[in-house]
């Protein structure tokens, strides 16, 4: 594209420029993106000295945020939970956030995390595009079965609610051993 737009500037075909320089645009942000998601799939060095929370928020922050996703993080009780749960919980949700990005077309997600004596839950919700969740499975991506194979691993539940149209909930309780 950059090359077709040099042509294009010496042949003074300005609608052709502006298309090229267009794409060039597009996907410089998109490896942009892909970079800084990178980093975040790498385990976050963050992650044993500053904990969860924090993490999470550096993450919408490095990403989400630059991608023109809304994003709100509302914490009740934060304690620091053992590492093997908090990068579990950070890994679903990284996957959880990667499906809203590449997939929801959302404008909005709000990540809601909550600490009892015996427990945490974490609860993603988006107002994206949603989908059926009855044949999510069918859609050849591994997204949802590696949450899914999370949630197990900590023994804890799992529900996604979602419907085409109408955004996407994903709720898990982890027990806190």
């Amino acid at each position: 594209y950059a090359d077709a737009a040099r042509m294009a500037f010496s042949a003074k075909k300005w609608d052709a420029l502006e298309t090229n320089l267009q794409e060039v645009r597009n996907m410089a942000r998109e490896a942009m993106y892909d970079m800084r998601l990178l980093v975040f799939e790498l385990r976050p060095f963050m992650l044993e000295t500053e904990g969860l929370v924090s993490v999470l928020r550096a993450r919408l922050a490095a990403v989400e945020d630059r991608a023109g996703l809304k994003t709100e993080v509302l914490v009740e009780g934060e304690r620091r939970l053992p590492i093997v749960i908090e990068e579990e919980l950070y890994r679903i949700a990284q996957e959880g956030l990667n499906n809203v990005v590449k997939h929801a077309a959302a404008r909005h997600v709000r990540i809601r995390i909550k600490y009892d004596d015996n427990s945490a839950s974490l609860e993603m919700i988006d107002d994206g595009l949603g989908f059926d969740t009855n044949t999510a499975d069918q859609s050849g991506g591994f997204g949802l079965q590696g949450i899914k194979e999370r949630v197990q691993r900590l023994a804890g539940s799992l529900e996604i609610k979602s419907a085409p149209m109408k955004g996407t909930r994903l709720r898990l309780r982890v027990p806190i051993q």
